[in-house]
């Protein structure tokens, strides 16, 4: 008996607020219940995908697909103000069309959600290969300014396709209630104007500014042409209810938070940069991408937990690292250190450290040590452009994570397959290999001849407890998967490096080999029906091996 049909509308209506717009939007066909719930959603949330695909739109139907889109907003917002309905939120996705000719529509929808006191306003509008430069600003959709004239929004996010004009400036604001703004790919008349619309934000608490641009008239004696340049610098100042901040592109960031807890920098690799976090010492989580320009040190480190004491979370990505490294900190939990050049060995002294993750290419395997770990430390690795050389270091880099007790934490992940066929005998078994917790694998051999020697280089480089994986397709991936099981099954034995050896390698080691599998199939089925039953295209579900020694 359907009893959730039932329910009062206002808990339904909160149902379909959290659902994805388009399962939202599905609703309405389950039943007249749920059809008059939709009908008087007070949320209109707009995307063309869910109307035509983009790929589908060309120059002979491009208006019949947008009079699709505002048929549809028509007749919503039609139906929600014949019942007296104010629009809670107003969201509108279009990509891949030109916004030009449906301007007039947009801004009536958009006045429409502001005169009805909405609280979320999300605009994201895209152009066929949109980049700044590309187009003249008439091209893009003008922002009105009865957007910041809106005291009762408290979510502004404006993306892609939106041009900003210089009234901003000097033009009233009255966005006291906006506790979260995202901008990402504008055009700017000035680059004043975001740093003065964010200061008439009071209540602002998650702050997001990504890319975004400013615009010249035309150069002289060049029709058509216009001149286009990121935004260089951001200052902001008293935003005392700042909690997250996400900023991208910028060459000079200068933030006065000083309830500011989560920071995301992700500065220009190619250019000099000036970082000032004025007050921000309540800081707990922070993400700095591209710091290329200087050489990040011990007293680079010391500095940084001295300066932001109560940091919990850093995370590193495509930095440079003086060859040897020491961390230490009593309050960090997780540490993230992504294609990090340079760094040969690192030291860490952390306590309450429960995260450890480190991500590198090829060859670039630093040895690692933890001098005070916490028993719920987990350590996880991955590396892209591994061929069998790399797969010949694993064993050592695995090795050199001190101490031995965290072994059974560690996560690998290979990717990117570069295999070249290895020499003969240029890897010799030795011993059985440190145990690791998981060993997922994101490719497989492009030749069925490398199939075996790709196995023995890994599999006696580390010993994992469970084998899973993670392709994009398992149309030419059942074929190794279907060896592996052979293989851990003891099905080829005869060919390891170790059968004319005193040496016993990895699979002679093996008790008991398990598959598991994420979908629903017979549990008395055999492996050639499991894998028949896995799907072709990438999916959650799969097959993988419990391993014990």
């Amino acid at each position: 008996m359907d009893q959730i049909s039932g329910l009062p509308e206002v808990i339904l209506h909160d149902i379909l607020a959290r659902l994805p717009d388009r399962d939202s939007a599905r609703t309405s066909v389950l039943s007249k219940a749920w059809r008059e719930t939709w009908s008087t959603f007070p949320i209109l949330s707009i995307c063309s995908d869910q109307l035509f695909r983009s790929q589908d739109v060309t120059v002979d139907n491009y208006h019949s697909k947008i009079d699709k889109v505002i048929d549809y907003v028509g007749r919503k917002s039609l139906r929600l103000r014949d019942l007296g309905l104010a629009i809670k939120e107003f969201k509108l996705i279009i990509d891949y069309v030109d916004h030009k000719c449906m301007a007039h529509h947009v801004d009536l929808w958009m006045k429409m959600a502001i005169e009805s006191c909405g609280q979320v306003l999300h605009l994201q509008l895209g152009l066929p290969g949109y980049y700044v430069g590309r187009y003249s600003p008439d091209r893009l959709y003008e922002l009105p300014l009865s957007v910041i004239e809106s005291k009762s929004l408290t979510k502004l996010v404006l993306m892609g396709g939106i041009r900003v004009d210089q009234e901003f400036l000097t033009h009233s604001i009255k966005l006291y209630s906006v506790r979260i703004i995202k901008l990402c790919n504008l055009l700017f008349a000035h680059e004043g104007i975001i740093e003065r619309l964010i200061s008439h934000c009071p209540l602002i608490e998650d702050l997001t500014v990504v890319d975004c641009a400013v615009y010249n008239p035309p150069i002289s004696g060049i029709p058509q042409v216009f001149a286009f340049s990121l935004v260089e610098s951001l200052f902001l100042h008293g935003l005392h209810k700042l909690k997250k901040a996400y900023v991208q592109g910028m060459r000079e960031v200068y933030i006065d938070a000083q309830n500011l807890e989560s920071l995301r920098l992700n500065l220009d690799p190619d250019t000099s940069f000036k970082l000032n976090l004025y007050s921000c010492t309540n800081l707990r989580w922070l993400c700095l991408w591209s710091l290329r320009n200087i050489d990040i040190g011990d007293k680079w480190f010391l500095e940084l937990f001295s300066k932001f004491p109560f940091l919990e979370s850093l995370e590193l990505y495509y930095c440079s690292m003086f060859q040897r490294i020491n961390i230490s900190s009593a309050q960090l939990k997780v540490l993230k250190l992504s294609y990090c050049s340079n760094m040969e060995e690192l030291n860490i002294d952390a306590r309450n450290l429960l995260s450890f993750a480190y991500e590198g290419v090829g060859d670039n395997k630093p040895g690692i040590s933890f001098q005070k770990s916490s028993n719920q430390l987990e350590v996880n690795s991955l590396f892209t452009g591994v061929d069998f050389p790399g797969l010949c270091n694993l064993r050592k880099f695995v090795e050199n994570i001190k101490p031995q007790k965290i072994w059974a934490s560690v996560s690998l992940f290979i990717r990117s397959s570069v295999l070249t066929e290895p020499e003969q005998g240029a890897f010799q078994v030795s011993s059985i290999p440190p145990t690791i917790k998981r060993l997922e694998l994101q490719f497989s051999p492009d030749y069925e001849a490398f199939y075996f020697p790709f196995m023995n280089y890994l599999l006696s480089s580390c010993c994992p407890n469970s084998i899973s994986f993670s392709f994009r397709s398992y149309v030419h991936d059942k074929a190794f998967i279907q060896f592996l099981y052979e293989t851990l099954m003891g099905r080829k034995e005869g060919k390891c490096h170790c059968s004319s050896s005193n040496t016993k390698c990895w699979w002679h080691a093996l008790k008991i080999v398990k598959v598991i599998c994420t979908f629903k199939i017979d549990e008395n089925a055999d492996f050639k029906t499991m894998l028949d039953a896995l799907p072709t295209c990438c999916a959650d579900e799969n097959i993988g091996f419990i391993l014990e020694l």
